[in-house]
């Protein structure tokens, strides 16, 4: 099993961004993330922002739990005031099927 957690933004504070990976390497340590990509981007197809990190954990449950986290909302305020963009939890495909069918991907309103 696995899970995905992407980062897809643009960079509004260069000078900080050294600062935002030392304030989340003691998280990403302590629940077991794993940094895949960390790279700037060039769209072949459609639209992005022009830089991702991309983590992989064991578990959508380990990637929720990461991302929801006291100490990783305390980084994510950080991240927000010097990036612009989008986040995302992606279920492996092992997962996939009972997350779709538990009603995850449905919209609530």
């Amino acid at each position: 099993m696995a899970a995905y957690v992407i980062f897809n933004y643009k960079i509004l504070d260069r000078s900080k961004i050294d600062e935002l990976t030392e304030r989340v390497k003691p998280v990403d340590k302590k629940y077991g993330a794993e940094v895949i990509v960390g790279s700037p981007v060039k769209a072949v197809e459609g639209e992005t922002l022009p830089n991702m990190v991309i983590y992989q954990f064991k578990s959508f449950q380990d990637a929720t739990d990461w991302y929801y986290s006291e100490e990783h909302q305390d980084v994510s305020l950080f991240r927000q005031a010097i990036t612009e963009g989008w986040v995302t939890i992606v279920p492996g495909v092992d997962e996939t099927e009972a997350l779709v069918s538990s009603g995850y991907f449905e919209c609530k309103s």
